[in-house]
């Protein structure tokens, strides 16, 4: 009976964080790493400082992206993490990647509304949810994105900061949880990468919208 409650849970788990395993998702084959210059001037953005600017906006959520980055629960190793915009709430995975909760957890903490459930990618990615607290601007197409919107997938979403011309496709640069590659201590750390990430297939872009 025991094993029968556990084998549940972590079943449930895979359920509720809404995030393939990475190798399903993404493009990260190619990835960019800050610049000192780039990681000083984060530092100085101060998120009390926001106004209703896009750029401002933008801004606060990668400082918070960046420093979320440090948290061990994101790491597909830890089995548990938090929920911040649910009051903290406490969730069990097994193995999963995180990236909604990566997502969501940095827009709570940059003063965005979030939605008042644990979304999924796939509830993200529904045109028809969260029209009020993140908009869709956006469907395959990535031309009026800005800083700090959300690009989602069925089963996958991240962070949008710009995009990249390359000749091999679209690019942007963007922070996500959950990547084929192994943490450096640099742009990747606990499973989330700040790097350059392909842009295909079915997704439409988010913005978040201030509290």
């Amino acid at each position: 009976m025991k094993r029968l409650l556990l084998i549940t849970v972590f079943t449930s788990a895979i359920y509720f964080t809404g995030c393939f395993p990475a190798s399903r998702t993404e493009d990260d084959s190619e990835q960019t790493t800050e610049t000192t210059e780039e990681k000083t001037n984060e530092e100085n953005v101060e998120t009390n400082d926001v106004s209703d600017v896009g750029e401002a906006n933008g801004a606060a959520i990668m400082k918070i992206a960046a420093s979320e980055q440090n948290k061990k629960m994101y790491s597909p190793k830890v089995d548990s993490t938090f929920l911040y915009w649910l009051n903290n709430q406490l969730i069990v995975l097994n193995g999963s990647t995180k990236c909604n909760i990566f997502a969501l957890n940095v827009l709570f903490k940059s003063g965005f509304k979030t939605p008042k459930q644990n979304a999924l990618c796939r509830d993200l990615h529904n045109t028809d949810n969260f029209t009020d607290i993140l908009p869709v601007v956006g469907v395959g197409d990535i031309s009026n994105a800005e800083k700090g919107d959300l690009i989602v997938w069925k089963g996958h979403v991240i962070i949008f900061e710009a995009n990249v011309q390359s000749k091999t496709g679209t690019y942007c640069t963007a922070w996500w949880a959950g990547t084929r590659q192994k943490d450096n201590g640099d742009n990747i750390r606990n499973n989330v990468i700040y790097g350059k990430y392909k842009i295909s297939g079915d997704y439409v872009v988010r913005r978040p919208v201030k509290k």
